[in-house]
């Protein structure tokens, strides 16, 4: 009898941890959530145009980082990204998390209101992707960003993704568990800025015909 009293008390614990467990919010996670987009979806997405807008300059403790806004597919979420590095709201923002397909910032110096995802076909999770961290509430992006460092297709539109790196990959592999952002800056793309873009699309594509 004790036995069988002790087993159901054992379930009974399983599952509300169970349950605790599924509505504790977590950030960006590799594993892909349970409500993945089908192609269907994807596809009735408005198509990205991929044009490149300003550059925000990362000066990390292991070098510098800099990545193109995509500010005409994602106004909402470039406009915040971009005041916030403006009024040096990253400035001195340590990366907590590091594993080996992304590196994380913490977030702003800054309270700012949840806002939702800005998702378009194109705008895929390729390596050197910039997109928002998130808890499992798509409307709870804040001011968290991620870096690839490997593509991460089974995110595609479930997270924003709001720009490209164009410089500075070999910092980014570098970027270690505590390491920080020592000055963000924002400025207009140049000619150089716009030519490494598109190399880096045309290699993209020729990867996928490969």
């Amino acid at each position: 009898m004790k036995r069988w009293i002790l087993l159901i008390v054992l379930i009974a614990a399983m599952v509300g941890s169970y349950n605790w467990l599924n509505q504790t919010p977590t950030q960006l996670h590799k594993e892909e959530i349970a409500q993945k987009p089908t192609a269907e979806m994807l596809k009735s997405q408005t198509k990205a145009t991929l044009t490149p807008g300003r550059v925000v300059e990362l000066q990390t403790n292991k070098g510098n980082i800099d990545f193109v806004l995509f500010e005409k597919d994602c106004p909402l979420t470039t406009k915040r990204i971009a005041g916030l590095v403006a009024a040096g709201k990253y400035n001195g923002v340590k990366f907590p998390r590091v594993e080996g397909w992304v590196i994380q910032t913490d977030k702003a110096k800054a309270d700012v209101k949840p806002m939702g995802i800005e998702v378009k076909r194109g705008l895929v999770h390729a390596k050197g992707a910039v997109g928002m961290a998130r808890t499992s509430d798509p409307n709870s992006n804040t001011s968290i960003f991620y870096i690839l460092l490997d593509p991460q297709p089974g995110l595609n539109g479930q997270y924003t993704v709001f720009g490209r790196v164009i410089r500075g990959m070999d910092t980014v592999i570098k970027i270690k568990k505590g390491d920080v952002i020592r000055k963000a800056t924002i400025r207009p793309l140049t000619a150089k800025d716009r030519k490494d873009f598109m190399e880096i699309l045309k290699i993209e594509a020729e990867r996928k015909t490969e």
